[in-house]
């Protein structure tokens, strides 16, 4: 008898297993529809109802896993920043052999290219940023990233040290999120204006050599 119930219980990992994956599959389905939903509509113009139809499941399945429209978009910035955020600290680590301007010319160049994959992901970002999850460090390190760079400049003598620097940086960071901002808006590529923004902003703060 107990032969007998040990093999009962023994298929029910390989049903939770599948289960699991199944809910899973079902989660990434709604989170893929409220990223194309959210994308091309804006948020309000994303119902659940909408979200639930695009996902192939019903409104009451919808809501076994996300408590409302606020909850399932907080959780697209979790899964979206867990597949974006290795890929920008890879594009961080490159180029470090590299001198200031030309690590400076990879890193913004990797960086576009990374959000060009994910362009439709930052189309809600801009709709919904005011949803994304407390604790993201996303901006500070990209931010951090730059500055690195900039004082890799500065100990190579291209960049002169306090304000000019310190603007340098944040021209960069700055002109980056603008850029993207409008070209993700307008439909435009974004690797085509990597080495423009560069050249903009070192021709006007690049130190002069002395007399």
């Amino acid at each position: 008898m107990n032969l007998d119930s040990s093999r009962r219980r023994g298929p029910k990992p390989v049903r939770q297993s599948l289960r699991f994956q199944q809910r899973e599959a079902a989660r990434a389905g709604i989170l893929d529809a409220a990223e194309e939903l959210i994308a091309a509509k804006g948020l309000h113009g994303a119902p659940l109802v909408d979200i639930a139809r695009r996902a192939g499941v019903a409104v009451g399945t919808l809501y076994n896993y996300f408590a409302d429209r606020d909850d399932l978009v907080r959780a697209l910035f979790e899964s979206r920043r867990a597949l974006i955020r290795p890929q920008i600290l890879e594009a961080i680590a490159r180029g470090r052999e590299l001198r200031f301007e030309a690590h400076l010319r990879k890193f913004v160049t990797d960086t576009l290219t990374i959000y060009d994959q994910h362009r439709r992901f930052l189309k809600v970002v801009f709709e919904a940023e005011h949803l994304k999850p407390v604790g993201n460090t996303s901006a500070a390190e990209m931010q951090i990233a730059v500055d690195e760079i900039v004082a890799k400049g500065v100990l190579e003598g291209e960049l002169a040290a306090g304000p000019t620097a310190e603007l340098v940086g944040l021209t960069i960071w700055g002109g980056l999120k603008a850029n993207v901002m409008r070209r993700i808006s307008d439909g435009r590529p974004l690797g085509d204006f990597a080495d423009d923004l560069v050249t903009l902003v070192l021709d006007g703060a690049r130190k002069k050599p002395s007399r």
